[in-house]
């Protein structure tokens, strides 16, 4: 089947009958890779762990084959002892877990059986590779509820809500969505992928960050009664998400602080904040307020803005 091919890996000189043994392992993930109906409801766990063990396994191999300077030579050998089409041999071989756990997640296999790929891919891989390749086959799965629903129960709440943010940065760059529109009726969890959103520096997402950045922008400056709710969840956003929004965008900064202030002269009045942009109770204000001040640069920043809108600094100060 390979007769005189010779190979180097590992520095030994691999024959053809070694090669062949190679090359059979690499085949029957393929046929993996191939098959259908895998994985299906009476596929157990010892069987999705096998299959992620043999991706690894692939992945590692590959590794050492680039490494050697054998891949093209290998992958020659490989496409001319398949059946298989020569993209499918690449899209199996590019990401093999990723492959594998693709397959899980768009099978018509019990949910359970989601979970538990999940669970096994976290303790051979890491967090950050189950994101990245959540991330990428977002927008293929057939379910995005289901997917999210299962990656919640597996991951921690802070790569929950950068797995969420960058789906959020992809449809954005790929659909450029009103942002108003999501703010006007929002959620406490759309606000905090927003605002994490917004630290995002990478490159790619630029676009779609400033697109977040001006929505918000136009929101903050609207002062209206129908961005009383994006108000209330924004104050609600994680202590370090937020103020590190804070720091970086300065711009709106200035406008949370003069929210803030208007807020105080309600409360001082003892008039109704039924049809005002914002509402807080004296309390929740403190909490704004303490939160802000838990960083020295925002600290000196809030009271060199309140002091345009207010001469009461003693009553900030009081809240400290």
């Amino acid at each position: 089947m390979v007769q005189g091919t010779t190979l180097k890996l590992q520095g030994f000189k691999m024959d053809t009958a070694v090669v062949e043994q190679f090359l059979n392992f690499f085949q029957d993930y393929i046929g993996l890779c191939q098959c259908e109906s895998w994985p299906d409801n009476d596929t157990t766990e010892a069987e999705i762990r096998n299959a992620l063990l043999i991706a690894q396994h692939v992945e590692k191999s590959l590794d050492r084959l680039q490494k050697k300077k054998v891949i093209s030579e290998f992958l020659s050998v490989l496409n001319s002892n398949n059946e298989a089409s020569s993209n499918l041999i690449k899209n199996c071989l590019s990401d093999p877990p990723k492959y594998i756990l693709n397959k899980i997640i768009n099978s018509n296999t019990k949910i359970n059986q989601m979970d538990v790929g999940f669970r096994i891919f976290l303790e051979l891989f890491s967090e950050e590779k189950l994101e990245n390749c959540l991330t990428e086959l977002m927008l293929e799965a057939a379910s995005k509820e289901t997917l999210l629903r299962n990656v919640t129960n597996k991951l921690p709440r802070d790569k929950i809500l950068e797995f969420k943010s960058k789906l959020l940065l992809l449809q954005l760059k790929s659909s450029e969505s009103d942002v108003v529109k999501l703010l006007t009726n929002c959620s406490q969890d759309l606000v905090d992928v927003l605002v994490v959103s917004l630290l995002n520096n990478e490159s790619q997402y630029g676009k779609a960050v400033q697109l977040i950045a001006n929505g918000i922008h136009e929101v903050v400056l609207s002062k209206d009664s129908s961005s009383k709710t994006f108000w209330k969840f924004l104050f609600q956003v994680e202590d370090r998400y937020f103020t590190e929004m804070c720091i970086e965008n300065s711009d709106i900064f200035i406008y949370i602080v003069e929210a803030l202030t208007d807020c105080s002269k309600l409360l001082r009045e003892g008039l109704s904040a039924k049809s005002f942009y914002i509402e807080l109770s004296h309390s929740e204000l403190v909490g704004v307020v303490q939160k802000i001040c838990s960083k020295d640069c925002l600290k000196s920043l809030f009271f060199d803005t309140i002091k345009n809108y207010d001469n009461d600094l003693d009553y900030w100060e009081a809240m400290l």
